[in-house]
Formats: structure tokens, C-alpha cells, sequence
């Protein structure tokens, strides 16, 4: 494995949690650290280039910006159009022009989902509760399979 040092200076009341942690976990610091440090990584590596700039440019936002986007949602009329359009799908009756707007609909649908997800992480790596948004993606995952 290719590994690189790094220096980090924590304050000592941080330091004292994670040495109190490794211990408990009767882990090494470093391996703990790493762990950390990995779980709070975004993996972009599987999106294409283009999307995982953009969630990677997520994290320069400042708290604000990060809440507008973690509550987004389709317009009301996008999200009639994509419930039309799945119907129709479903019935068979859907045009090749219509499965294009579908197809484009649910792009920009799994993008919200996508940026929301991780909009709702930064902001709990910030020490904000997020619970309330875990709780309306997983309603808005639920409208749209059902």
C-alpha cells in the first residue's frame, strides 16, 4: 500500500477522546484516526468525473447553502410530470419523446438525492442534527417507488 505521513495537531480535550476511544477499542490511535478519517471521505470515486466534482465542491459551501440543498426537492410540477410519466411507463403507453423527459427527470431526481445525502453528511461532520432530514429522504425515496 502507497501511505503518505501527515502532521495534525489536535487541541488536547479532541486528542484525549481519541486516545480514551483507542484505548476502549483497544485500537491504535492511528488506526482510529485513519478509520476516521476514511468514513469522512465522500467516495466519488464510482460517479462520473463531472457529478463527483460537484459533490466534492459541496463541502466549500458554507452552512446556509448546505441546508437549502439538504431540503431541496423537485418542483411540484416536475414531480407531477414524473409521476405521470412513471404511470404511463408502467401501462406501456409511453412515447419515445416521453421517455426521454422521463429519463431526464430521473437524472436530475437521483442528483437531488445524491447532493441532498451529501449535503446532510457535511452538515453532521459540522456538529449539526440531521435526523430530520434523513427522515424526509427516506419519505421522498418512498414516494418515488411507490
Amino acid at each position: 500500500m502507497n501511505t503518505r505521513a501527515v502532521t495534525i495537531y489536535l487541541p488536547a480535550s479532541l486528542y484525549e477522546r481519541v486516545r480514551c476511544t483507542a484505548q476502549a477499542q483497544q485500537r491504535p490511535i492511528e488506526k482510529l484516526l485513519l478509520d476516521a478519517v476514511a468514513a469522512g471521505t465522500p467516495m466519488l470515486d464510482d460517479l462520473p468525473s463531472e457529478l463527483a466534482e460537484e459533490m466534492a465542491a459541496l463541502a466549500l459551501l458554507n452552512d446556509t447553502a448546505l441546508w437549502q440543498i439538504a431540503r431541496r426537492t423537485l418542483s411540484g410540477k416536475q414531480q407531477a410530470e414524473l409521476d405521470t410519466l412513471l404511470c404511463e411507463k408502467g401501462r406501456g403507453n409511453l412515447s419515445a419523446e416521453d421517455q426521454q423527459r422521463l429519463d431526464k427527470l430521473l437524472a436530475e431526481y437521483e442528483f437531488i438525492i445524491l447532493a441532498r445525502a451529501q449535503a446532510a453528511v457535511l452538515l453532521q461532520q459540522r456538529g449539526y442534527d440531521v435526523s430530520d432530514l434523513l427522515i424526509l429522504d427516506f419519505m421522498a425515496v418512498l414516494e418515488y417507488v411507490m
